[in-house]
């Protein structure tokens, strides 16, 4: 400012936990009991997920996580398999085939 300059406060990113609509939260509570793999590349997600849906039974879904914290994550929010891979597009489709999750058939 002594310079001349003038300082002006932009918010270019902010995280904020999501705000689930009654129709979501059904939808999310049906997948944690379906055996749906839910992909996670974030631990906050997870928090937020449980946050979101308080005393909901995680132990029939199962995770996707692409960094070891987000498995520890995954265990400790109750999912009951937790599986690994590397953060990448090739990587995650890989994992998705190799559980049989590619095809609807």
């Amino acid at each position: 400012m002594g310079a001349g300059a003038q300082v002006d406060q932009v918010a270019a990113y902010r995280r904020l936990p999501p705000q689930l609509s009654a129709a979501q939260q059904a939808r999310a509570r049906a997948a944690a009991a379906d055996g749906a793999l839910w992909l996670f590349s974030s631990s906050e997600a997870i928090t937020n997920l449980c946050q979101c849906l308080p005393g909901t039974d995680w132990s029939a879904a199962r995770a996707l996580v692409t960094h070891p914290r987000i498995g520890d994550a995954a265990r400790a929010a109750g999912f009951g398999a937790v599986h690994d891979t590397r953060p990448t597009l090739e990587a995650v489709a890989a994992s998705i085939e190799s559980l049989n999750l590619g095809n609807s058939s």
